[in-house]
């Protein structure tokens, strides 16, 4: 039992650091699922002649569970009201809340984002067009703009001062300048829907995952050649539903330039799917180096199947310009 339950540890640490796609019906389970296998293994191997192994089986489960698991480093920052930093650099004109949410094609889920007091709104699956422009003015009156795309939409309060749709539909682009003066360039996407076949000992099975995952890399890196056209010197922000767990290797392709805002400032449980029992951290927020994220938490919603993400940025280095 102690032999299977260091197999299963070796096989799955290896899993999570190589990450081939052969391998992708593992790695897209949550990764604290395999804590249940392994230390079950673990203690019923366990008696006073193997103590010792025992202990050193139970003790490589626990470093998985610190190092590899994401939901507790996150777990210990505990969920508080925007930082005062914060608040006090929204005055300033100096930060940003961004919300991502998946919302199901409903605009009541969508308007749940208003109570939140957004800058930008990142929606997928998106309402109507006609529904979109009407939630940007609902939003933020005037100063409301919108780009609509099939599956993903932007809403600013300030203006869009350039759009791109890709042609593949699967996330919408736009350089936009906030109501405060903040210039960045935003993606909101949404990839293909995830593999949610769990039947590990069929073929098609693997197949299914391996393929999938050969999918949402290819549509990475298309995100990632569209920001080699974005100047260094613009913020940029990339949200949306990866329909991909967190942590995976096909975020590679967006570092260096781009970080992960929940693992700097992610407060609380940040999974999002499924909205009543999250597992996993689908939908996400990234920027660039100009931002900070002071606080990043996954919120429950009504109307969506998802969780939304509201994420506080602070803005480091800002460069003014004025809209053509």
């Amino acid at each position: 039992m102690l032999g299977l339950s260091g197999l299963l540890w070796a096989v799955i640490l290896f899993c999570y650091w190589r990450q081939p796609d052969c391998c992708a019906a593992l790695i897209i389970w949550p990764r604290w699922v395999w804590l249940g296998p392994g230390l079950l293994l673990g203690l019923l191997g366990w008696n006073r002649k193997n103590k010792i192994p025992g202990s050193l089986v139970l003790l490589l489960w626990l470093c998985f569970l610190l190092l590899v698991v994401e939901e507790p480093r996150s777990l210990v920052r505990f969920r508080t009201s925007p930082a005062r930093e914060w608040q006090e650099a929204k005055r300033q004109g100096q930060a940003l809340r961004v919300i991502s949410l998946n919302c199901a094609g409903e605009t009541k889920a969508a308007n749940e984002v208003a109570a939140y007091t957004p800058d930008i709104v990142l929606l997928q699956e998106s309402p109507r067009q006609r529904e979109v422009t009407e939630l940007a003015k609902r939003f933020f009156g005037r100063e409301g703009e919108s780009i609509w795309g099939p599956d993903c939409s932007i809403i600013v309060r300030g203006r869009i001062l350039s759009v791109h749709v890709s042609p593949s539909l699967y996330f919408v682009r736009a350089h936009l300048l906030t109501a405060s003066g903040i210039e960045a360039e935003a993606i909101s996407t949404r990839f293909s829907p995830a593999v949610l076949d769990s039947r590990l000992w069929t073929t098609t099975c693997w197949r299914d995952h391996s393929s999938r995952r050969r999918v949402h890399r290819e549509q990475m890196q298309k995100i990632a050649q569209e920001l080699v056209s974005i100047p260094e010197t613009i913020p940029l922000i990339v949200g949306g539903d990866f329909n991909t767990p967190s942590g995976d290797a096909i975020f590679r392709l967006l570092q260096p330039r781009l970080s992960d805002t929940f693992r700097e400032g992610g407060k609380g449980w940040g999974n999002t799917v499924v909205n009543d029992m999250p597992v996993a951290r689908i939908d996400q927020v990234w920027t660039s180096d100009h931002f900070r994220a002071a606080r990043v938490v996954a919120e429950k919603t009504r109307y969506s199947d998802h969780r939304m993400v509201i994420c506080d940025l602070l803005l480091l280095s800002h460069k003014s310009s004025q809209p053509p």
